[in-house]
């Protein structure tokens, strides 16, 4: 994802960790020249599940929906 909300531009990034067992989508926020990471949602093989985590202060549901949907579309859960 890529998208501008507001005053901030969010991305998305696939992120992984095979030994742990998940995989995910990271969300950061481009602040001026910083990138701030601000979200990670990420299916656990052992529990069958997505779970939602959330850094840096708000983040707006529009934004959290959008990761939501991408997450279902791009997340290996089988």
């Amino acid at each position: 994802m890529k998208r501008v909300h507001g005053v901030f531009d969010f991305e998305s990034e696939f992120v992984e960790d095979r030994s742990e067992g998940w995989g995910g989508l990271d969300l950061y926020r481009l602040e001026d020249s910083n990138r701030l990471h601000v979200a990670r949602i990420v299916f656990w093989d052992a529990v069958g599940e997505f779970t939602l985590e959330t850094f840096a202060g708000e983040v707006p549901l529009t934004i959290i929906e959008e990761l939501i949907q991408e997450a279902r579309r791009t997340i290996r859960t089988s």
